[in-house]
């Protein structure tokens, strides 16, 4: 754009200068090098050249005028802009404020860092373009050569100057186009085609096998089940891309096997396509369930989970009528094209042995039920007996039978009880034994006893479209009294996280327009202005359409970074403008001869912002490893600011030049209305 090697050098300078300036202040805050501040430092990158793109740029076009004084140009070019781009760093500033000082939660972890990092780089970033470069600037010489008219960036403000005062004069077609483009922007919302997934985590290169055991089994008959697993998938390492196999089971009856994939190579094959192979080939088991358990999803309470598994939370008062109806719903709910592996999540199932006293048949023998019941509990678990002390030491003693820990259903035949008159009455002739399925696990959910229906979702399917399908089917059950289902868990988290990210929104454009209105003095300038987050956020829609990205909360995290950019564009050329009319010019000739020479530095802004995110854009770094990918926040911030850009130089010269027709006509409304109240109009004293 510049044409010109020294000033492209000191714009250049202002990267490392910054950069370096930032660690040293993270490093006397305490803050280390993570991911989070790493990631702050790489959206920064592309923001910290804003100010002096804009500094240099003022400084060369005065260059043009006074070519042979680089002194008064670079004190001249500074102070033309100097209170412009302190607006604008403080309103990239101000956007997090709401963010660090509310409550702690997921999205105030995942942004303070990186919103400490990115405010610092900004201010290093202002600091170094209202200093640094005017000094550097002024000490350069400087060609009397004016700048090349047949060249492509003064052809194209020459083109766009020409078009810019057609449309001011032609405001009509100008606003109808507008509000064309503004209909057009929402029809991603209005017709759903944008997913929306606060928490969606993206399938990393890892793939967990879950084994729910159909009762209770010894160590050797589970891990017989589990190795069979791992054997099929140890045959299939190079077809499944498979790097590492990590089988995990415990005494307690719970195991899996964890599969780490193959993440280099230039043959890699998606996730999703890897899991349907692995699915086709899982072993049949009599003794467990077997499948491949959703990333992200959690257990217990219900909820959706985070990324592909999701649940939902029947509740009432009894676990085994909640477990009739969950029956009953599962083939249903394993029908649903947006659900797969639907299961209901009782754990691992466990083999009870209940032992009921015949009270009449006891009562015959001259035993109560209880006499029954303690001699079962002693046969089996014993009987504590006084503590054994010696030099002020405890230690307990128990009573029990020899062997009792190896005792089978069928030793219990072998127990008889002793009659006051020496006669023994066997066990079994008084209490009846029944082999029953527990409950691996009972989850309470606000107080009441819950059970989850959980399952995995299909590739290209969101929270969303399974929270639709799940509510489709179990609105229709008809639930006894006292029964029902609810969303909670990471569902509520993801209905709660967009209510606080809309309200922190909310509080940020609040902001931002205050800091405008006292730069313009006027509540009217900062509207116009204030309309390039309106446009930037259906550029947002459209590019997330267009890359079928899905919107998460770091995409709305990166809306929040986008509404403090895109309005500096705005505040410099409206800022240019204001002052041209200071200095005398007409209003339409204002707005073009503004609008043009504020439009080379409005597309450098731009053009180092997005180049600067497209390392992040086109990365699937998650945060954590398996947590919510980077690439949405960087991603709504190109698609945001590309769309704004172009749409602001086209419109907000029409939208200034309405606005400044209604507060024109409002002070006129205003005065005529003093002077009919017989008010006299107010004179400033010298």
């Amino acid at each position: 754009f510049l044409r010109l090697w020294p000033s492209t050098l000191i714009v250049a300078l202002a990267i490392p200068f910054c950069i370096v300036m930032t660690l040293g202040i993270m490093y006397f805050m305490g803050l280390t090098l993570n991911i989070l501040t790493m990631m702050g430092l790489l959206l920064g990158l592309g923001m910290l050249v804003d100010n002096a793109v804009v500094v240099v740029e003022s400084i060369y076009q005065y260059r043009e005028k006074y070519p042979d004084d680089p002194m008064r140009c670079a004190i001249e070019g500074t102070r033309s802009v100097q209170l412009a781009i302190s607006a604008g760093t403080l309103t990239s500033i101000i956007v997090f404020v709401p963010n660090l000082f509310g409550a702690v939660n997921q999205i105030s972890i995942f942004l303070g860092q990186v919103a400490v990092t990115i405010t610092l780089s900004l201010l290093a970033s202002w600091l170094v373009a209202v200093s640094l470069i005017p000094m550097i600037a002024s000490r350069l010489k400087t060609s009397a050569k004016p700048a090349d008219p047949s060249g492509l960036v003064p052809r194209v403000s020459a083109a766009y100057a020409r078009g810019l005062r057609w449309s001011l004069e032609h405001r009509a077609k100008s606003v109808a186009a507008g509000g064309l483009i503004i209909v057009l922007s929402l029809m991603p919302v209005m017709f759903g085609w944008m997913k929306v997934d606060m928490f969606k985590n993206d399938a990393g290169r890892e793939i967990d096998i879950y084994f729910n055991w159909h009762g209770s089994y010894s160590l050797d008959q589970m891990l017989g089940e589990m190795m069979k697993v791992e054997q099929v998938m140890d045959a299939n390492r190079e077809a499944f891309q498979i790097e590492q196999i990590y089988t995990v089971y415990s005494e307690r009856g719970w195991g899996g096997i964890d599969l780490t994939l193959r993440s280099t190579g230039g043959d890699l094959l998606p996730t999703e396509e890897l899991e349907e192979k692995i699915r086709e080939v899982l072993p049949k088991s009599a003794l467990a369930e077997i499948g491949i358990e959703g990333t992200g999803g959690e257990g217990g309470g219900g909820g959706g989970g985070m990324g592909q598994g999701v649940r939902v939370g029947m509740f009432g008062d009894s676990n085994e009528e909640l477990m009739t109806i969950a029956e009953g719903v599962l083939p249903i709910l394993a029908r649903r094209p947006e659900l797969r592996d639907v299961r209901i999540d009782t754990g691992d199932e466990t083999s009870e042995v209940q032992v009921s006293v015949d009270r009449d048949r006891a009562a015959a023998y001259g035993f109560s039920a209880q006499e029954v019941a303690q001699y079962i509990s002693i046969a089996l678990r014993g009987s504590p007996l006084r503590e054994f002390r010696r030099d002020g030491e405890e230690v307990p003693v128990w009573i029990r039978f020899a062997g009792a820990e190896k005792f089978q259903v069928s030793n219990l035949s072998s127990l008889s009880l002793t009659r006051p008159d020496g006669g023994r009455v066997p066990l079994m002739s008084m209490v009846d034994l029944d082999i029953v399925k527990g409950a691996g696990q009972i989850n309470r959910q606000n107080r009441r006893t819950s059970l989850s229906f959980a399952a995995n979702l299909p590739d290209g399917k969101t929270n969303e479209d399974a929270r639709k399908a799940l509510t489709e089917v179990l609105s229709k059950v008809d639930f006894p009294p006292g029964y029902g289902f609810s969303f909670g868990g990471d569902f509520q988290r993801n209905d709660e996280a967009g209510a606080q990210m809309a309200f922190n929104t909310l509080i940020a454009i609040i902001m931002i327009f205050i800091v405008m209105a006292a730069l313009f003095e006027s509540l009217l300038y900062p509207l116009a202005i204030m309309s390039s987050i309106v446009f930037s956020a259906f550029g947002v829609f459209w590019f997330f359409v267009l890359t079928d990205t899905t919107f998460t909360i770091m995409a709305a995290i990166g809306i929040l970074v986008l509404m403090g950019v895109v309005v500096n564009n705005g505040i410099v050329m409206i800022e240019h403008i204001n002052n041209l009319r200071r200095e005398g010019k007409s209003r339409t000739d204002a707005l073009v001869e503004g609008s043009r020479e504020r439009l080379r530095p409005i597309l450098m802004t731009m053009g180092t912002t997005i180049l600067g995110m497209v390392p992040l854009c086109i990365g699937t770094t998650q945060i954590g490893g398996d947590g919510p990918g980077y690439y949405p926040m960087a991603r709504a911030i190109v698609g945001g600011l590309l769309f704004s850009t172009v749409v602001s130089l086209l419109f907000l010269p029409t939208i200034y030049a309405m606005l400044d027709d209604l507060g024109n006509w409002a002070g006129a409304a205003f005065r005529r209305a003093r002077e009919r109240m017989g008010v006299a109009p107010v004179i400033a004293a010298e």
